[in-house]
């Protein structure tokens, strides 16, 4: 194996992990929103269908330091979605420092700026 694919392998093996650790993070943190959520106002299904997504991130963030289970859920699902977010910035990293390529760098950087201006353009 040559020096090059070792450092691809190191690559691939740290955009799954941050996948993995992001996903298993955002489940705990749902859950965990989910339980608050029971126990400080019980849970029925006419509450949970009329509820909406507040995707400002000072109401959530208002909300979960008063211990809003529905804005701690919010949480889980912003730390979902910028998972595969962090693993293009993390590509893009890598390929700047550890491989020097610039090519890969530029097109990973044109994702990255493409995922972002698409998630904040989406109203």
């Amino acid at each position: 194996m040559s020096i090059t694919n070792q450092r691809l392998l190191s690559i691939q093996d740290l955009s799954a992990w941050i996948l993995r650790v992001g996903v298993v993070l955002s489940v705990l943190i749902m859950l965990i929103g989910m339980l608050v959520s029971f126990f400080h106002n019980g849970m029925n299904v006419e509450r949970v269908e009329r509820s909406t997504f507040d995707y400002r991130p000072s109401v959530i963030a208002d909300g979960a330091l008063h211990g809003s289970g529905k804005a701690i859920v919010e949480i889980g699902i912003y730390l979902l979605v910028f998972t595969p977010i962090m693993r293009v910035f993390a590509s893009m990293i890598l390929f700047i420092f550890s491989e020097r390529d610039w090519l890969y760098a530029l097109i990973t950087f044109a994702v990255l700026l493409l995922t972002v201006a698409g998630l904040f353009l989406l109203h």
